[in-house]
């Protein structure tokens, strides 16, 4: 893993490290051979996320759905009182598992992630996402971990990031939210 320090001046996600690495190499054995996208839909809660568009959000979920187009995610947020949904949007890439990520909004389409499943559970109850894009010379990185059951053991979620960490994301473990519906 890169040690990136983080640029405290322009957005959290911007960090000193100037490129992504290859998403590709970043999925599992898993995510490589057996991944069935169908199998991922389903409401899915998220615990952990490093991500500057979830700044000040709590009880954010997703709620999959698999299509011939790749992946949609109406991704659920409260802000404060007040709640907020978008849909993502996933299509797929020329390799199993990687995935162009856009709102399905006006403009969504002048924002596109590149963005890897890096895992998924064999019984496809968590999956962690990880987005990597390049601005400026800067890479904007976002990191989302979420499972299909919403009580999760601490000690589980950790696991999940211990994984993502040792596939090559690369974000400062200490920049990790926990995520809250409080």
């Amino acid at each position: 893993m890169k040690n990136c320090a983080i640029i405290l001046f322009a957005m959290p996600t911007l960090t000193a490290c100037s490129s992504c690495p290859d998403l590709s190499s970043l999925r599992s054995d898993f995510i490589r051979t057996s991944f069935d996208s169908a199998k991922l839909a389903g409401l899915f809660t998220e615990q952990v996320y490093f991500d500057i568009a979830q700044v000040g959000a709590s009880c954010q979920t997703l709620n999959v759905t698999s299509g011939e187009d790749g992946l949609s995610m109406d991704f659920s947020v409260k802000y404060g009182p007040i709640p907020f949904t978008i849909t993502e949007l996933y299509t797929p890439g020329k390799e199993v598992g990687l995935y162009s990520k856009n709102a399905d909004m006006p403009g969504g389409k002048l924002l596109t992630l590149p963005t890897v499943l890096v895992d998924v559970e064999e019984d496809y109850s968590a999956m962690t996402l990880y987005s990597c894009l390049e601005i400026g010379g800067q890479a904007v990185r976002e990191l989302v971990i979420a499972t299909k059951d919403e009580n999760v053991d601490d000690t589980y979620v950790q696991e999940l990031v211990d994984n993502a960490l040792a596939a090559g994301v690369d974000i400062e473990p200490d920049s990790i939210k926990k995520v809250s519906c409080k």
